[in-house]
């Protein structure tokens, strides 16, 4: 239940991009929708209904996470290679119109960087750390997780189109395989800002 709250937010947050009149207003809802998330989790940890652990907030995980983090990037930057050849045709397929980024706006810089580490940040808490030990709760099966958990991620962006919801899938699962390895979000945090970096700014 706990789970289903926190991934409300991101659906609803689709719809405001959608509506949007200008980039300026998407980027308030945006952050407003991540961060009712990040606070209603924070108050459960703060009652201690939640514990850091069961959002991924560790960093005594196994194995180093520096190791990791180069694996996961390294397999992070092959498959977007990939997709950009294979996926290019699907660009634009069944996406809705929406608000595009204004590089000539004051937030702008704000955007590509607290705003991408918000973004990073917020998804992998509830995508990868929430999500992992809420699926834990059915199945210990890694490949069921993976799949299930990369499954909703991908649904959050369904409005940006087919080779964006794709794309994130296989994003989701990665990120996921590492999170499980490791116990921990950081690696996936990092890549995660890095590879929005990479794509937007």
């Amino acid at each position: 239940m706990i789970y289903l709250i926190a991934v409300i937010p991101f659906f609803l947050n689709d719809f405001s991009n959608i509506h949007a009149s200008s980039y300026e207003q998407w980027v308030l809802v945006d952050y407003a929708c991540r961060m009712a998330s990040l606070l209603f989790l924070g108050v459960l940890v703060f009652k201690r209904r939640l514990k850091p652990g069961d959002l991924g907030l560790s960093l005594d995980g196994k194995g180093p996470l520096v190791f990791w983090t180069l694996i996961l990037a390294g397999m992070t930057m092959a498959y977007c290679l990939v997709s950009e050849v294979l996926l290019k045709p699907l660009d634009g397929l069944w996406s809705a119109p929406v608000v595009e980024y204004d590089r000539e706006s004051a937030i702008f810089l704000v955007d590509m960087t607290f705003g991408l580490a918000l973004v990073a940040v917020s998804e992998e808490i509830i995508f990868r750390g929430l999500a992992l030990s809420a699926l834990k709760a059915y199945t210990r099966n890694p490949v069921v997780i993976a799949l299930a958990s990369a499954f909703v991620f991908a649904l959050i962006h369904w409005s940006t189109g087919v080779r964006n919801i794709l794309d994130c899938f296989v994003y989701g699962m990665i990120f996921m395989a590492v999170t499980m390895r490791v116990r921990s979000i950081a690696p996936a945090t990092v890549v995660h800002f890095l590879l929005d970096y990479y794509l937007l700014a």
